[in-house]
């Protein structure tokens, strides 16, 4: 019976041992759910209380980055899928803006913020392409010049 005893206790002390050694599981990710009408108002009630900027129109480069910017800024804060990201964004355009995005979204149902910027510049600027190769230069140089 000892025997036994002694068996049990070691058997206990290396389960307690293995339980110890292995990480526990990560907890469920909570289920994202699309938003309904409710939500979508709440969200845009919440992202206008932030004060964004409002963009009119135009291609002066330094407005249209900064507004761009700004949005980025704000999505950091609030975690909102894509989709959500182009609705809200979107809403802040006004006058010319507003009136191009009109004409854009219907044929760009579900666009992801990243298919926005595409579409975005290349609206403003024919040459694209060729901003963003700037816009990336310049802000590796910055990334350079603070190392």
């Amino acid at each position: 019976m000892s025997r036994m005893k002694q068996m049990l206790a070691a058997l206990t002390k290396a389960m307690t041992q293995q339980q110890r050694q292995q990480p526990m599981p990560p907890p469920p990710l909570p289920v994202q759910h699309e938003p309904d009408n409710d939500d979508i108002i709440n969200l845009t009630q919440k992202f206008m209380k932030m004060k964004p900027p409002t963009f009119v129109g135009g291609i002066e480069l330094s407005k249209v980055e900064t507004w761009l910017l700004e949005m980025e800024k704000l999505f950091k804060v609030f975690p909102y899928f894509e989709t959500q990201k182009v609705l809200l964004a979107t809403y802040t355009l006004k006058d010319k803006a507003q009136r191009w995005w009109l004409l854009i979204r219907n044929a760009n149902e579900n666009m992801t913020w990243a298919q926005f910027h595409e579409i975005f510049y290349e609206s403003i600027f024919p040459n694209a392409s060729e901003i963003k190769k700037y816009l990336n230069f310049k802000n590796s140089n910055k990334a350079n010049v603070s190392s």
